[in-house]
């Protein structure tokens, strides 16, 4: 590769505008089939840089993993006759198009929370649902201790995708306008589908712990607990007591509908089962608006929902 096709992929997704991913892969493949990579060429890109491609979040590839894995690849020839060098060069691009397009296709699949790094699935099947959910936000939690804010866990909003079809009178709302609403909120908890947080722990945190800031967080929204609502709490800490909580650790809240929640945990990756069942109105009303409501336990989470709510109301 000469220096002017290192300078056209320098500037791949930064001063180009390339605006889909058809025009990054003809102008890296074509870049990369003119000649045979130089060794003063690979110098170049000893630091990795990352490249976006617009119209997708968080799809990244690097673009030292793409000319290292070429390396490798030339490599496995030695001394290899012109003809064989035209081959070797077109099966070459051959694979580094199929790579980006991979890597693009599993990026699509997830969506990132940026500020812990945590990724999670677009669209998912959790158990007790009767259909797969879909992302609508991401944020995190964040726990002070003296002036220190330390991350605790990475929260997802999904829902069934029928609720977003009731929003119609929030249409052309901007995302501001959005977040202050509380009725918008108040008719996603009542629809009748389901819709789940998931939160993945991104500390170690003992289970106890965790469930005196959960308990912290509901039981002043909970007036006068009914006998129920106290059966409903009691089931739901015993679902945290005297168990370990690793960094890693996956905790699904699914609303079934606005009276009943199931609770499942895994140690990693997402439950496969469910281990409780709350069923108190006031118990799972008052989880949701923890996340949901005026006083938000995490302001990314609830910001970023809103966000896509906007973008999705046009």
């Amino acid at each position: 590769m000469c220096n002017a096709d290192a300078l056209k992929i320098e500037h791949l997704g930064f001063n180009a505008g390339v605006s889909n991913m058809d025009g990054i892969l003809t102008t890296l493949t074509s870049a990369m089939c003119v000649s045979p990579l130089r060794s003063s060429c690979r110098k170049r890109y000893n630091a990795e840089s990352i490249y976006h491609f617009p119209g997708a979040s968080l799809n990244r590839v690097s673009m030292l993993q793409t000319v290292n894995h070429v390396s490798s690849l030339r490599k496995q020839s030695i001394s290899p006759s012109l003809k064989d060098n035209s081959l070797l060069r077109k099966r070459n691009c051959g694979e580094i198009s199929r790579g980006i397009v991979k890597s693009a296709a599993s990026s699509d699949e997830y969506s990132e929370e940026t500020a812990t790094s945590v990724k999670f699935q677009r669209s998912v099947t959790l158990p007790g649902c009767s259909s797969p959910l879909s992302l609508l936000g991401t944020g995190f939690r964040e726990k002070k201790f003296a002036i220190i804010g330390v991350k605790v866990y990475a929260a997802g909003l999904y829902v069934n995708e029928s609720i977003l079809s009731g929003l119609s009178v929030w249409k052309g709302r901007s995302a501001d306008e959005i977040q202050r609403d509380s009725s918008l909120f108040s008719f996603i908890f009542e629809a009748q589908a389901e819709k789940s947080l998931q939160i993945v722990l991104v500390r170690d945190v003992d289970g106890k712990t965790f469930w005196d800031a959960l308990d912290e967080a509901i039981s002043p929204r909970i007036k006068s607990p009914s006998s129920d609502d106290k059966t409903a709490l009691s089931t739901f800490q015993g679902i945290f007591q005297n168990r370990s909580l690793n960094k890693g650790s996956v905790i699904l809240l699914t609303w079934i509908n606005s009276s009943k929640m199931l609770v499942s945990v895994s140690s990693g990756g997402l439950p496969t089962d469910v281990d409780a069942a709350i069923e108190s109105g006031n118990v799972t009303s008052a989880l949701f608006d923890v996340f949901f409501g005026d006083s938000p336990v995490s302001p990314t989470l609830k910001s970023s929902v809103s966000n896509q709510l906007a973008m999705t109301l046009v």
